[in-house]
Order: structure tokens, then C-alpha cells, then sequence
């Protein structure tokens, strides 16, 4: 009897196709998943959003999914943004939204997150992203009081700024718009925004400050280029612990996720902890002083106000999970400005008792993941903003 070989292939050929095939399916397998990842990037959680949104948007380009805010130092504003930007993203753990800028007026370098100026001018407001808004625009405080209040509103605040460079802002945008009422937003990361200009400026040394959070390394070999690859070197090897703090906590308030600040972040805003914060503390009240006198100086007012973090809104949610002394460093440079106002004269406007009555009625009013305020909350700024204004009757609607 004979056997007819060409009618079977060699074994070795047999697992060649097989191994060929399998290859294949996994190579289009996980270019799927690429795909799918960079596809639906808005709908996934805000871990995976924050693992995966340095890799680049596609192999050839060194664009990521998500761009950085693109940043500029500046020697009198600390940072800026350009003019002209349009539909720029933002995808900050779960806040995302988009954002235009414009220039104050023809050649001004910041770029602002603002409605032309209309005249004339009622309220400018100054600040840092809580003012900017961390919103649809739509959303934004400075816009609710502009369409609603029934005010020409122009918003001059720059994320990521402190006092004393929006003062210098302030000095270039406010003498000669002269606007009835400057309303000048505070959040206790000034403190160390102040020093951080000061250096910029080389007015001052390093000096010693809080322990900072661990730094988040940018995705490297395989994880530029592969979403998935990243994902899983985020998992499977994250970066180690460089300090010895505890930095994040989760706690369910009202049916929600809450991500707190934990361990070392009270400590940038406890005055008299350490000379960085000390030395920011009193370039801002300084800064906030030379405020005062640049807005009476036209007869017009300026309201300070007064922004606390999200922890300190929720705070009798979270005492169980981080402890009263954490709660307590917390509010301690808001507590002080406060006083501040109260000694000075100042007309300031603490928003903190009306946002912890609305969280007990159910209201977020700050993001879950993201530390700034949600719709839900610049919506109560605005409102009580636009109260404040009509109660001491600073300026008549138009």
C-alpha cells in the first residue's frame, strides 16, 4: 500500500499557519482595543482616563489624547495662556470641557476666558480656574451673572495663578476700564502660587514647604504609543511611593464617590507650617491690600470671594475617614482671611455655609473625582454673588 505525502502538509508547516493566525488575531485584537480606548476615552472612569491620557493620539505624532493645557511661564502673571485658542480640551478626572480664549483688547498677551467687554464695564472678575470655571462655559458663574444678572461681566482669571499675579493682572486690565465692582476670587492654593511667582521673579530663595504629591511620570517605551500598554504598566508596576504620606482617600457621600486630599495637602495651607507657605501668605494679604486701594481709587468696589476646598464643604461627611485634625489644617489660611476681612474692612463674601446647606440637601456641588466646583456649584456661586450685589445694591441691573 502507498501513501500519497502531498496530501498532508509537514507538521512544522501546520503550526506555522496556526501560530501566523494566532499572531494576527492578537495584533488586530489589541488594534482594537487601541481604537476602542481613544474612541470612547469620554466614557471611561476617570482612572482610566488619567492612566491613559498622556500616550499619544496616534503613533506618528507626538499629540496626546488629551493635551496638556498649554501653558506659558510669565514673569508677571506666573502662567498665561494663548490668545485665540478654540474648542481646547480639558479632561481632569472626571471635569471635561472645552474652552475659548480671547485677548482683552488687540495685542493684550493673555489669553481669557471671556465674552467681549461691553460698556460700560460692570464686573471684572480676577482669579484663578475656580473663576476661569471648570465647566462648559455655559456653566460658569461669570457667565450665569452676565446673561442672567443682567451685568456686563468680563472674566480676567487664569488657571493656575495666585494674588499676587492676578494683582498684576488687575494693574493692567482694571484703571483703564474702571469697572464698578471687581470681584476678586480666593482658594487657599495662593498661598503657594505666591511664592511660586516670587521665584519665577527671583525675589526670594527656596525656602522649605509642604511634602508634595508623588510625581506622575509620563508614559514611556511601549505605553507612548499604546494606550493599552500603558494601562496595564499603570496597574501592573505603578510608580513607587516617594513620600511617606497616605495621598488620596475614597468615601461614598450621598450615594457618590468622593475623592478626598489626604495626609500632607492641609499642610499647604497652614500659615505658620512652613516659610513657603508663611512667605505666600503675606505677599497675598499685601497684594490684596494694593487691590483695595488700585479699585477705590475710581470710586469703584471690590468683593473678595472666598472659595473653600471641597473637603472643607463636606467635611462632616468625611471626619470618620481623615480625621478632625485634617479638617481643622484645612480651613486654618481661609479662617485667617476671613479674619483678615473682618479687621480690614474689607467687604468679602464666605461662601462655605451655603455650600455645606446645599450638600445636605442632596446637592455635588463639587466634582466627585476632580477638586473644582461642578455646574451644580457655580450655579450657587452665581446666585449668591448676584445676591450679595443686589443686596448692598453695588451696582443698579441694566
Amino acid at each position: 500500500m502507498s501513501h500519497d505525502v502531498t496530501q498532508s502538509p509537514p507538521r512544522r508547516r501546520v503550526w506555522r499557519g496556526r501560530l501566523i493566525a494566532l499572531l494576527f488575531s492578537l495584533a488586530f485584537t489589541w488594534l482594537l482595543i487601541e481604537v476602542a480606548l481613544r474612541l470612547a476615552f469620554e466614557y471611561l472612569p476617570p482612572k482610566v482616563q488619567g492612566d491613559i491620557q498622556g500616550v499619544r493620539r496616534v503613533p506618528w505624532s507626538e499629540t496626546p489624547i488629551v493635551p496638556p493645557m498649554p501653558f506659558t511661564i510669565d514673569r508677571d502673571f506666573q502662567v498665561r495662556l494663548p490668545v485665540g485658542l478654540v474648542d481646547y480640551p480639558v479632561r481632569w478626572s472626571d471635569a471635561r470641557f472645552n474652552f475659548n480664549t480671547i485677548s482683552a483688547w488687540e495685542g493684550h498677551r493673555a489669553g481669557l476666558r471671556s465674552d467681549p467687554p461691553e460698556w460700560a464695564l460692570d464686573i471684572l472678575t480676577f482669579g484663578d480656574s475656580f473663576t476661569f470655571c471648570w465647566t462648559a462655559w455655559e456653566q460658569c458663574w461669570v457667565e450665569t451673572l452676565d446673561i442672567e444678572g443682567g451685568w456686563n461681566v468680563f472674566n480676567a482669571a487664569i488657571p493656575g495663578t495666585g494674588t499676587t499675579a492676578q494683582l498684576n493682572l488687575m494693574k493692567e486690565l482694571a484703571p483703564p476700564w474702571k469697572p464698578a465692582l471687581v470681584v476678586w476670587a480666593w482658594y487657599n492654593n495662593d498661598l503657594s502660587d505666591n511664592y511660586d511667582l516670587a521665584r519665577i521673579r527671583d525675589e526670594v530663595g527656596e525656602l522649605p514647604g509642604a511634602p508634595a504629591d508623588d510625581p506622575v511620570a509620563p508614559p514611556s517605551g511601549l505605553g507612548q504609543f499604546s494606550a493599552l500598554a500603558q494601562l496595564i504598566n499603570a496597574n501592573v508596576s505603578p510608580p513607587p511611593r516617594l513620600t511617606p504620606f497616605k495621598h488620596y482617600e475614597t468615601v461614598l457621600v450621598n450615594g457618590r464617590r468622593l475623592l478626598v486630599h489626604t495626609n500632607e495637602y492641609p499642610y499647604a495651607t497652614v500659615i505658620d507650617a512652613y516659610p513657603r507657605t508663611q512667605y505666600g501668605w503675606e505677599r497675598g494679604i499685601a497684594a490684596q491690600a494694593e487691590g483695595q486701594d488700585l479699585v477705590k481709587a475710581w470710586g469703584g468696589r471690590l468683593l473678595i470671594v472666598v472659595i473653600p476646598t471641597k473637603e472643607e464643604a463636606y467635611a462632616e461627611f468625611l471626619t470618620e475617614a481623615v480625621g478632625q485634625a485634617y479638617l481643622d489644617q484645612m480651613a486654618i489660611s481661609r479662617e485667617r482671611l476671613l479674619a483678615e476681612c473682618e479687621v480690614r474692612g474689607w467687604l468679602c463674601l464666605d461662601t462655605l455655609p451655603a455650600f455645606r446647606e446645599a450638600i445636605r440637601r442632596g446637592q455635588t456641588i463639587y466634582y466627585g473625582f476632580d477638586s473644582h466646583l461642578d455646574s451644580s456649584g457655580n450655579r450657587l456661586l452665581a446666585e449668591m454673588v448676584e445676591a450679595y450685589i443686589a443686596e448692598n445694591q453695588f451696582i443698579p441691573k441694566r
